[in-house]
């Protein structure tokens, strides 16, 4: 046997007993409850790549009655998952028309990168069982019609929600929707993203465009002036939200829009919050002040106040950032810088009181 063809076995031997590389599909692990559908999922032969996951509800892949959603493994998760894995994490909303104290499944697939199998996650299909979400607050706005659905591209499977015609009684109507979105930019941007709606423009944050299926390439370009002249409304909602009672109407839940003078109750002024001035001496309500109450000498000004009737005084320091106020109960002091506690007088608040003291006495003896 020749030298070379020794050498062609040996290769031989050596290429038949590496090991066979087998491609992998993706791994993963789904769950769902009340707040979304979550898991993680990646593909062991591209470990760094961000796969997509498609969500299936009422049914595996294939089945007619599946409704299917796309998502990307993108986010970071900090819990359900080890390692790499937690980089490959999922999120997707559960559609308001399941949230019927029913159960109801959802399947989850991650998608491979180079064309193997799609493979069903961990635990799919995920059950989760939730009842209808709490209508309160806010307005109720008729969807004028089909069209209109249509035009905003509304879901009834992902975006309506059943709901008593009790607690749809009791919210306010508010404008109807009768049109089309209307998005706006600014001349020579592309961000901010601004919903035109009922005189005002709403902002349309970048987390809240796909729930909205907003397409900013349809936005009309203002000048910049013409759009800031607009008065600010609300931002949009995380999501859509129609609801319908056993009538046919469909309404949109949404906030009031608050206008110049409006009386809706949504748009009453926030009290402004009352603060003693620091500076001022103060005594409680019942407590005489006479001419002979003066301001420490330190060059700073002390506030004292009495426990209407006890005859304790409390003094409290100019370098302290606290406020003595009457609680109204004999012999109680007043809350130290608003923690609702009592507090005791300091251990030489009564040397400060003693010259005070010693000119009362000398001016009664005259």
């Amino acid at each position: 046997m020749s030298a070379r063809t020794r050498s062609a076995l040996v290769l031989l031997a050596l290429v038949g007993a590496a090991p066979a590389v087998h491609a992998a599909g993706p791994v993963g692990a789904v769950a769902a409850d009340c707040a979304g559908v979550s898991g993680w999922s990646q593909d062991p032969d591209a470990p760094a790549t961000q796969i997509d996951v498609h969500l299936y509800f009422d049914g595996p892949a294939g089945d007619p009655a599946a409704v299917g959603v796309p998502l990307t493994a993108n986010r970071i998760l900090d819990a359900g998952c080890r390692g790499e894995q937690c980089q490959h994490g999922f999120f997707g909303a559960l559609p308001l028309s399941r949230l019927d104290g029913q159960p109801h499944g959802v399947h989850a697939y991650g998608i491979d990168t180079n064309g193997d199998p799609n493979l069903e996650l961990s635990a799919s299909p995920a059950v989760y069982t939730c009842p209808p979400l709490p209508i309160a607050g806010g307005v109720k706005r008729h969807i004028a019609g089909p069209s209109i659905l249509d035009q905003w591209h509304f879901s009834t499977y992902f975006d309506l929600m059943k709901a008593a015609d009790l607690d749809l009684a009791g919210t306010p109507v508010g404008t109807t929707v009768d049109g089309p979105p209307q998005l706006a930019v600014a001349e020579g941007t592309t961000a901010p993203l601004w919903l035109l709606d009922q005189g005002f423009r709403r902002l349309v944050a970048p987390e809240v465009l796909g729930a909205w299926r907003f397409d900013p390439a349809t936005a009309a370009v203002m000048p910049a002036d013409a759009l800031d002249a607009l008065p600010e409304g609300t931002p949009l909602a995380a999501r859509p939200m129609l609801v319908q009672g056993t009538g046919p109407e469909v309404w949109l839940l949404d906030e009031h829009q608050c206008g110049a003078d409006d009386p809706h109750p949504a748009c009453a002024e926030p009290p402004e919050p009352t603060t003693g001035d620091p500076g001022e001496t103060t005594t409680s309500a019942g407590s005489a002040t006479g001419p002979d109450d003066e301001s420490t000498g330190d060059g700073g000004s002390s506030s004292t106040s009495s426990s209407g009737g006890s005859g304790e005084i409390v003094t409290s320091s100019p370098t302290e950032d606290a406020t003595a106020s009457d609680t109204g109960d004999a012999g109680a002091s007043g809350d130290e810088g608003g923690c609702g506690c009592r507090g005791t007088p300091p251990a030489g608040a009564w040397l400060l009181l003693l010259p005070l003291l010693l000119r009362r006495r000398a001016a009664r003896r005259r």
